[in-house]
């Protein structure tokens, strides 16, 4: 197993960031400083943070920070890195993630919804929710600090849809041209690493503390584990299914050339009955 520097560490990687904002107080600012409203209290949903779809086949997620406030609007705020010092898209390059990200978005809200809309409730019982990215990049390129997206009628660009949903991608390349001085110094401290404001300041100090927490570093190495673990099934999946896929192109090809089925099939490994349906 790898050695890990801990130290290197920062407050953008998704398990620090996990961890860094359960602290509630720190939280609750950070929405705040978001959305631009006073919160009175947060309530943590799902320790775990997976919801799954009612679907068993359905992709399941797991979320960053998923909280509600006293009102009942629930929020989900995601870190999104990329490159290698992503953890969530280890290998993943920057215009792949951008265009990932809008459909990510998408499906979070849909399963966020289910999660909230219980069997025989109606409609109208479902609440606002937020989907909010904080972005070590630009994820759509106009060099905006904030991307704030409703549903809007094209026809009429000032009326909402009123389904109750918002998305908000935040951009840390973009931190100077945020008016809100405590949200600048945070995309700052997030693209930089540099602590400027009392608020960013506990950030810093608490990812300091995550850093050195002993428990924490041992559930994070159960973490790297199982990533490693999928990632590596992953591409031991592709490999066959690359495997596969040559081998029926040569059985096709040996087939075309008049080869008998029984054959072909113990030269490729193939099943007979695959053979056959070539």
């Amino acid at each position: 197993m790898k050695i890990i520097d801990w130290d290197s560490l920062t407050f953008v990687n998704n398990y620090v960031f996990q961890e860094v904002l359960k602290n509630k107080e720190l939280c609750k600012y950070l929405i705040e400083k978001i959305l631009h409203i006073q919160i009175k209290d947060i309530r943590y949903l799902i320790e775990e943070r997976h919801i799954n779809s009612a679907r068993i086949s359905s992709k399941s997620i797991r979320l960053d920070v998923y909280v509600e406030n006293q009102e009942g609007t629930v929020l989900d705020i995601e870190m999104q890195v990329t490159g290698e010092k992503s953890t969530v898209n280890v290998g993943k390059d920057e215009a792949a993630v951008i265009k990932g990200l809008p459909l990510r978005t998408r499906y979070y809200q849909s399963l966020i919804s289910m999660d909230m809309l219980k069997r025989g409730m109606k409609y109208r019982e479902l609440r606002k929710s937020y989907v909010i990215f904080i972005c070590t990049f630009d994820p759509f390129g106009e060099g905006l600090p904030m991307y704030h997206f409703t549903y809007r009628c094209k026809e009429d660009m000032q009326l909402e849809m009123g389904d109750l949903t918002e998305n908000i991608y935040l951009n840390a390349k973009a931190a100077e041209k945020t008016e809100d001085p405590a949200l600048a110094d945070f995309l700052s401290y997030v693209d930089s690493g540099k602590a400027g404001s009392k608020f960013t300041q506990a950030i810093d100090a608490e990812t300091k503390r995550v850093r050195s927490d002993q428990d924490w570093r041992e559930r994070f190495v159960t973490w790297e584990m199982d990533l490693a673990i999928i990632q590596e099934d992953a591409e031991k999946k592709g490999r066959l299914e690359g495997e596969k896929k040559k081998a029926l192109a040569i059985a096709k090809a040996l087939k075309d050339d008049g080869m008998p089925n029984e054959k072909i099939a113990k030269v490729t490994a193939l099943p007979l009955p695959e053979v056959v349906a070539l």
